[in-house]
């Protein structure tokens, strides 16, 4: 089947109307699809009609049950199906939550961040397994497309997946924001601001929120030992919505309550990236990472755990990228060993690496894959 004007692609997604990394790899689709000729529509329960006009497309709200648990998301199915009935589009996109003949994109893998963050399985009602569960079982999908390889093993191992159909699409970032010169532009501006001295080294956790996932207590671990090895040498940034109290107090019987800074999101986070000496990701789990992602491309150098995503761009810096199960006094000796290491060309090599992930990069990817799977149907 061609991709000629006045074909129709719909993209189902419950909600775009917050800045969520889901979000943005929605828009990005309804570009790609754009480019190819297609009329987009976006069908959502939650989501404001002039972010889908800024790309294009048009937004379709579904009803939504007005009731917290599993069917809630079986009822968003069943629209998107009553919906694709009575409309035929040539191409249905699912971001996880309906079935489809053609692409589902997945952006979690539930069950494993339970075992790796819980150390247990997920109870079979739970609200986005049921729905994940039903659709990659059902297999009613041509394809599977996923944030990173973890993923796909993962999908491949739990539900019987063929190789064939898992496409591992890495999420892009914005390359007019996030560069070198930007992030270095506003490095003193940033670290004054923060309280960060000259002299001090400033090491980053920078995440959108969930500070469980996101290992920010084994971060502050790591923190007291570096603090403990180099008295006032570092200080530590935590950047993210969530509530910090617990392990805010776990810094202070610590003792490195003053060593810590504790922020929200900032809309100028390369700012942020620009004023780190060193990029810290010790997530029990991270689909991709874009914000890991983000810091390579404003020039910081990055410390990823092998669970997160985006480790897997640096195949190159083994260096960079720390067993899944390593303890903080390894965290502590690895930063401490690329704090204090010469990071000139590292930082400049990332940068570049980073280029290759940029949205128009990806792009150009996701319109192949898209006229891959229209010539196969």
């Amino acid at each position: 089947m061609s991709t000629g004007a006045g074909k129709l692609a719909a993209i189902a997604i419950r909600q775009v109307e917050k800045n969520t990394g889901a979000s943005r790899n929605a828009f990005e689709q309804a570009d790609a699809l754009r480019a190819l000729g297609y009329r987009v529509v976006i069908l959502a329960e939650r989501g404001k009609p002039e972010l889908a006009r800024a790309h294009g497309a048009e937004l379709v709200r579904l009803w939504r049950w007005p009731f917290k648990g599993a069917y809630r998301r079986f009822w968003f199915n069943r629209r998107v199906q009553a919906w694709a009935s009575r409309h035929a589009p040539d191409l249905l996109i699912s971001h996880g939550d309906c079935e489809s003949p053609d692409t589902v994109y997945l952006h979690n893998c539930v069950h494993l961040a339970s075992q790796c963050i819980h150390g247990r399985e997920l109870p079979r009602d739970h609200e986005v397994a049921a729905i994940h569960d039903h659709v990659l079982k059902g297999g009613k999908f041509r394809q599977v497309a996923v944030n990173s390889r973890m993923m796909g093993e993962d999908l491949m191992a739990r539900y019987g997946i063929v190789p064939e159909r898992i496409e591992i699409s890495y999420p892009g970032y914005d390359p007019v924001q996030f560069t070198v010169e930007r992030a270095r532009a506003g490095r003193t501006a940033q670290r004054e601001a923060l309280g960060v001295a000259e002299d001090e080294l400033l090491v980053g956790l920078v995440s959108s929120g969930n500070f469980t996932k996101r290992n920010v207590a084994g971060f502050v671990a790591m923190a007291a030992l570096m603090e403990q090895a180099s008295p006032g040498r570092y200080r530590f940034l935590v950047v993210g919505k969530d509530d910090a109290a617990p392990y805010q107090q776990q810094a202070r019987e610590a003792g490195i309550a003053e060593r810590m800074i504790w922020r929200s999101t900032i809309p100028e986070v390369e700012t942020l990236y620009g004023a780190l000496d060193l990029f810290v990701m010790p997530a029990h789990i991270e689909e991709f990472g874009r914000v890991a992602l983000e810091a390579m491309a404003c020039g910081a150098p990055v410390l990823l755990n092998a669970r997160v995503g985006s480790a897997e761009l640096l195949d190159d810096y083994p260096e960079l990228v720390m067993a899944a199960e390593s303890t903080p006094q390894q965290w502590a000796e690895r930063c401490t060993h690329l704090l204090e290491s010469d990071t000139q060309a590292l930082s400049t090599a990332l940068a570049s690496l980073a280029r290759n992930y940029s949205h128009q990069a990806q792009n150009l990817k996701l319109k192949a894959s898209f006229e891959a799977l229209m010539a196969g149907r």
